[in-house]
């Protein structure tokens, strides 16, 4: 273990709630039109396991969380058979394996087991390198655009599921946890749902569509973003202005959109892990403070949350987190009684503004802080190599077409140097 890194990370752990000094955040799902910044495929928590070769499925531990007695982190399975971790139960500390050939072993062998992910598009299953990639390498999956709204209900009440249950079923044959992505979001919504009006209407869309998705994969699936990125700010970076996102929900049903929205969820399936994901809510900044208020509101309510996806796109136009930052904020919202996850990690050498020993150092020191910390239970990249990177083709990541360099394998999937300070701070390095 680096002393440095880990000094940072203890200071900052004193730092647990009321840090704020500006900052950024990141985010970006691919596609989408007429939002600019961060969106994100989740890739979140961990949760209850897939069929897969486990058979291990999710459960709640029951812990109680903070003043409100909601009910907090969910322990859940993972893909070994090993009780994950959640709320305030388990160790102090996570313990690394004592040597590993690939990512997904050493997150396989740590104590607590940490799921180790990847944004899996459909497009990418076509190539039998990105496939023997993604499995040896990963045991968690989030499908990059496959399960959002668009994507799922084309139409109302008609619900497409191919290009989703490929996904789903190839991630449950090679033994691979599998996290929803995304249940309600203001992007990438198809025309007749971005034109509903009025509460009733909304109401009867958000169930309709929470019910039959996870209704379709309640099998194979036990681990959802239930609301992705309902918090905006004036910059990307997390900065300014912090409020609800103007959206068909919010302007329907104010805030109580997300509390209907985990509310259904849980109706629909009592064991899955349920999450809130979101971008530049990374740093020590406006917006993490707002939808840690947010989040701790929920809890309180006792909203049936279990977990917060920080999604960490990192460099142009979003945030730039260190170790210490994202380090403080994991646990303010761990010591919420809820499971934490890094959920769309990729980080941008586009236009040169991180540079590449910038780079190096935050993929290690941000995995470490998610390492270090048992409730932190899962760690997603958002994709497998560069040549398939999202942000190459997203203006807002100031790319132009080049390659964003932001991600662990090269084109011909080789291992870069990103990857080895990955595995360094999975192996305590």
């Amino acid at each position: 273990m680096r002393s440095t890194p880990l000094t940072l990370l203890l200071s900052a752990f004193l730092c647990a709630t009321g840090c704020s000094d500006g900052g950024g955040g990141g985010g970006g799902e691919t596609g989408g039109a007429g939002t600019t910044g961060g969106t994100g495929g989740a890739t979140g928590g961990t949760g209850g396991a897939t069929g897969g070769t486990s058979g291990v499925t999710s459960g709640t531990s029951g812990v109680t969380s903070g003043t409100g007695g909601a009910t907090g982190g969910t322990g859940g399975g993972d893909a070994t058979g090993t009780s994950g971790t959640g709320g305030n139960d388990g160790p102090a500390v996570r313990t690394p394996a004592a040597s590993a050939s690939t990512l997904r072993e050493a997150g396989e062998k740590a104590n607590p087991p940490i799921l180790i992910g990847a944004a899996i598009s459909g497009s990418g299953l076509n190539d039998n390198g990105y496939k023997s990639v993604a499995a040896a390498e990963h045991n968690y999956v989030t499908a990059e655009n496959e399960m959002k709204w668009n994507a799922l209900e084309p139409n109302p009440g008609s619900f497409s599921w191919g290009s989703a249950d490929n996904i789903v079923n190839w991630a449950v044959q090679n033994g691979m946890q599998i996290k929803g992505h995304t249940l309600v979001w203001h992007n990438q919504l198809p025309g007749w749902a971005s034109s509903l009006s009025g509460a009733t209407q909304v109401e009867q869309a958000i169930r309709r569509h929470i019910e039959n998705v996870m209704g379709h994969f309640k099998d194979r699936v036990h681990t959802w973003d239930v609301v992705n990125e309902a918090v905006i700010t004036d910059s990307d970076t997390g900065v300014g202005n912090p409020r609800m996102r103007p959206s068909v929900f919010f302007n329907a049903l104010g805030e109580r959109f997300l509390d209907l929205a985990f509310q259904i969820a849980r109706e629909q399936d009592p064991t899955a892990k349920l999450y809130y994901n979101d971008y530049s809510i990374d740093a020590r900044n406006e917006k993490a403070d707002f939808v840690y208020e947010m989040v701790r509101g929920m809890v309180e309510r006792g909203v049936p949350i279990d977990g917060v996806g920080f999604q960490m796109h990192i460099g142009p136009p979003n945030n730039e987190a260190g170790g210490a930052d994202v380090a403080a904020n994991l646990r303010r919202f761990a010591d919420l009684g809820l499971e934490v996850l890094i959920s769309e990690m990729d980080i941008n050498r586009c236009s040169n503004q991180v540079t590449a020993e910038e780079q190096l150092t935050y993929y290690h020191d941000i995995v470490e802080a998610c390492f270090l910390m048992p409730e932190c239970v899962g760690i997603t990249f958002w994709g497998i190599n560069d040549g398939r990177s999202w942000l190459n083709s997203w203006s807002g990541a100031l790319c132009n077409g080049q390659s964003s360099q932001s991600l662990l394998f090269n084109d011909q999937y080789q291992k870069k140097e990103t990857y080895n300070r990955v595995m360094d701070a999975l192996l305590g390095r």
